[in-house]
């Protein structure tokens, strides 16, 4: 009976949910609660303290006592403010959409937001759930913002998208709970799980080597070793030697860095997400570095270069490799 109980109050919750996204539509990146989209019940303590006055009431009459009058419109009246303070407790917050930091599939995906206060007045006991979470701000203080870390599992590449919202509240007395549902229609790109390690290949499509710098160049300090027979006595560590007794040489690296392809046929005996992972890696491995490379998937191709926005820029098209595209929803933000 409980699990059948359970079912069909998820099934009418369920619906409730969908109604409410029907009826409000999808939010902007910030968006006010107003009071016509919050809705409030008594909670089961409600329920029995409405019971109880219902009773002290009828006892009252019956016996036509002054005092249990008095202590039954008294608390009555505490359940007709708590009915006010809990929906106002809501009304007017503020919640602003940050964005969130692209993953690899695996990992959890974060999305930042912010709940802001521009009242006079406190706010108590705001808890936020979704899907896979909750957290609660105990005090949103007058004109004041408090951030909210949303975490949700990303288990494949492609889109993460923002996950519907729940703001409620108890405050002041716990009988009653108020609540709104937040619909943002946001996502965030969820790059592949890189291979665990990459395959053996130094050369790509380019011809060209992988290896980084030449470490026979004068212009970067690349790093000491030991001293080998032939090396060039202006290369010898000499405060090193006095100080240790050692004999290093300092090495240097010219700069020049080997132009790398990430490249699809590279790995034409792999099937699709193995390739994009074991692309992913080898990715990762050439950024890191340091040298310059580009990307060539059918029917794409990004140009060399280097630094964040390229690595992002690779990593994306790797994520959304051979995905339906979706014009009509919103696009991630750069990082």
């Amino acid at each position: 009976m409980s699990a059948l109980t359970q079912s069909l109050t998820n099934r009418i919750s369920a619906r409730a949910r969908e109604w409410a996204r029907k009826r409000q539509g999808f939010d902007p990146a910030s968006t006010r609660l107003t009071s016509n989209r919050i809705y409030i019940l008594p909670t089961r303590a409600g329920i029995i303290f409405s019971f109880i006055v219902f009773t002290m009431l009828l006892g009252a009459m019956n016996y036509n006592n002054n005092m249990g009058f008095a202590l039954t419109f008294l608390l009555a009246g505490i359940g007709v403010i708590s009915i006010y303070h809990c929906h106002r407790n809501l009304a007017d917050i503020w919640l602003h959409y940050l964005g969130g930091q692209s993953v690899f599939a695996g990992d959890d995906m974060t999305f930042r937001f912010v709940l802001e206060n521009r009242s006079q007045v406190s706010r108590w006991q705001i808890k936020v759930e979704w899907e896979h979470g909750a957290d609660v701000c105990n005090e949103v203080e007058p004109e004041t913002r408090e951030q909210i870390d949303v975490r949700i599992p990303s288990n494949r590449r492609g889109y993460a998208e923002t996950p519907r919202l729940k703001l409620s509240t108890r405050f002041p007395l716990g009988l009653l709970r108020a609540w709104a549902w937040i619909n943002m229609d946001y996502r965030e790109v969820v790059y592949p799980a890189p291979a665990a390690r990459a395959a053996a290949t130094h050369f790509g499509h380019s011809g060209h080597t992988t290896d980084g710098y030449d470490l026979g160049g004068d212009d970067d300090f690349s790093g000491m070793r030991d001293y080998r027979l032939g090396d060039p006595p202006k290369h010898i560590a000499w405060k090193a030697l006095a100080r240790t007794g050692e004999t290093l040489v300092t090495e240097y690296r010219s700069g020049t860095q080997d132009l790398v392809w990430i490249d699809w046929r590279d790995f034409p005996n792999l099937p699709v997400e193995k390739r994009l992972a074991t692309l992913t890696r080898k990715l990762l491995d050439t950024h890191d570095a340091g040298h310059r490379y580009g990307l060539r998937l059918p029917g794409t191709e990004i140009a060399p270069s280097t630094g964040l926005a390229h690595r992002h820029d690779c990593l994306r098209t790797l994520a959304l490799f051979d995905l339906a595209p979706d014009s009509s929803r919103n696009a991630d933000p750069q990082p």
